[in-house]
């Protein structure tokens, strides 16, 4: 979850200019933090580097760090906060000087509340917006990833329909992402190519998924869908297809049995009357992997799903549904296949 605070340093060398730059920010929006005090530069960038505040407001002329070396020495160690300085009416060269490194604004002493409080409303309402949208492209990217994942499943399996199905409901969600410029989705559709790239390269099977920029999301998104079915028609030429009826089969017997922790591949074998050495080698070559890793995989996927989709159910009741009643077992094996735990999974979308 995105925090509403916003963290504000405070340097300067006179004590009632803290006092008042206090009452005021914190009066003015209860999200607006003190993250600290500092009467000189030196000590600001101690703080700085222990809080990572959003804001500086600082003096220009104090002791042994004035306010332009604070702000060259912030912006040498590639930190970006925004920085407000205070400037007396004598000041003005050096405030101009401090504008041309780029910081936000300046406050002319004597303070005016009204004019302070406008200006760091103002700057928190761009930081909310920043935050906001860089929250929305990572939220848009997990589920391009997700969806990657269930497209190669169903590219792998040579389901057109299935295929189209997904792909119609990923352009859906990617055009009506809210908070993201055009630019930004089209760059999604790019990376949601790259993944499937990197996925037929690991099962041994590298397909081109050659997605090209366009002007328009609603072209790019059409290249798209034809980039899939290129894909399907690739991994039909380069397969046995006589035998993909019976590990269309199997996929279906998974996709139906798999929430049972006693499903087993005997059964699988027992349905579709086959030895284990002749299935083991012809699901391998069909899906790129062994029963167990594609059960896992699959099993996993479906919890990501409902972690992000049903947030009512709490994590031990999702491992149960995807075929995991013990809680410790399920955590471990999300973690090993995913990076994360399903608690951590799930906070991303939150």
């Amino acid at each position: 979850m995105i925090s509403n605070n916003y963290r504000i340093l405070l340097v300067d060398d006179e004590q009632m200019i803290h006092r008042s730059l206090r009452k005021i920010l914190t009066d003015a929006h209860p999200g607006f933090v003190i993250a600290g005090e500092a009467m000189d530069g030196q000590e600001a960038l101690e703080i700085a580097e222990r809080e990572r505040p959003h804001a500086i407001i600082t003096d220009i002329s104090m002791p042994v760090m004035g306010g332009l070396e604070l702000i060259r020495a912030v912006y040498e160690r590639g930190w970006r906060p925004e920085i407000v300085i205070l400037s007396g009416y004598g000041e003005f060269d050096y405030a101009r000087e401090a504008l041309r490194y780029g910081v936000a604004d300046y406050i002319l002493k004597p303070m005016r509340a009204a004019a302070v409080k406008e200006l760091m409303l103002g700057l928190y309402a761009k930081h909310r917006e920043r935050a906001d949208a860089s929250h929305a492209k990572s939220e848009l990217m997990l589920k391009c990833l997700h969806a990657a994942d269930r497209l190669m499943e169903r590219i792998w399996m040579a389901d057109e329909p299935g295929v189209l199905a997904l792909a119609e409901e990923l352009a859906s969600t990617v055009s009506s992402f809210g908070l993201l410029t055009e630019e930004q989705k089209k760059g999604a559709l790019l990376d949601t190519a790259a993944a499937l790239r990197h996925q037929s390269e690991e099962r041994g099977t590298p397909l081109a998924f050659e997605l090209a920029w366009q002007e328009q999301l609603a072209d790019m998104t059409a290249q798209f869908g034809s980039m899939l079915l290129q894909a399907i028609g690739h991994v039909r030429s380069s397969r046995n297809w006589g035998k993909l009826t019976a590990m269309q089969e199997a996929a279906l017997v998974i996709q139906e049995r798999y929430a049972d922790p006693e499903f087993k591949l005997e059964e699988l074998l027992s349905k579709l009357q086959m030895s284990v050495t002749h299935f083991y080698n012809l699901f391998k070559q069909e899906t790129g992997k062994s029963f167990i890793a594609y059960l896992i995989d699959y099993r996993i996927e479906q919890a990501k799903a409902l972690l992000a989709e049903r947030r009512e159910l709490k994590t031990y009741e999702v491992g149960e549904r995807v075929g995991y009643p013990d809680y410790p077992h399920f955590t471990k094996v999300f973690k090993k296949v995913s990076g994360v735990t399903p608690s951590e999974y799930r906070k991303l979308f939150l």
